[in-house]
């Protein structure tokens, strides 16, 4: 025998279905009756796939009308003015010509790559002197204010003398095999 808290909850969720199911009974009604305002026939006229047909269509098409909207142009690239030999764009800036070795170039040389400031470059190069050169990018994530974001930003723009060049690391995984243990 149920107590009276439960017939209670459960006079409620009856009550609750009741509601749903007349809110959609009325949500239904509108639907077939806008669906047939856009077709311009009465809602016996047709059937109810050919209705939803009719309002996805009308759907469609509304969209198809609104206008487009355009991404804001950043402020260098909307920029009316040339530039001056001097003040160059970012991306001339950070993108050094060539890779750089990272256990060869000096402060200033480091600071060409992209997200390395005068006081990273001065810290990469501190730790070169104390730890000895990088083996790899694996190494420069030792280094305080380089993170993983930095290390795959860094991947294709820098090299390692005298340890493991990420150029180096496009080996065929059979000459991997060959090379070292499996285990």
């Amino acid at each position: 025998m149920p107590t009276p808290h439960e017939r209670t909850a459960l006079a409620f969720l009856v009550a609750l279905a009741l509601l749903a199911a007349g809110v959609r009974a009325v949500g239904v009604r509108r639907f077939e009756a806008d669906v047939a305002r856009a077709s311009g026939a009465g809602a016996s006229d047709t059937a109810p796939a050919a209705r939803a047909l009719t309002a996805q269509l009308a759907a469609v098409d509304s969209a198809a009308r609104a206008p487009k909207r355009r991404r804001a142009r950043s402020r260098v690239a909307s920029s009316p003015q040339p530039r001056s030999a001097p003040q160059r764009s970012a991306r001339q800036e950070v993108t050094p010509p060539a890779p750089v070795d990272v256990n060869r170039a000096s402060a200033n040389e480091l600071e060409r790559l992209p997200r390395v400031g005068p006081a990273l470059a001065k810290r990469i190069v501190e730790w070169r002197e104390r730890h000895g050169p990088f083996q790899g990018l694996d190494d420069l994530r030792h280094v305080r204010g380089i993170g993983p974001a930095t290390v795959r930003l860094l991947d294709s723009l820098v090299t390692f003398s005298g340890g493991h060049s990420p150029l180096d690391s496009e080996v065929s995984p059979s000459l991997t095999y060959l090379s070292g243990s499996v285990y």
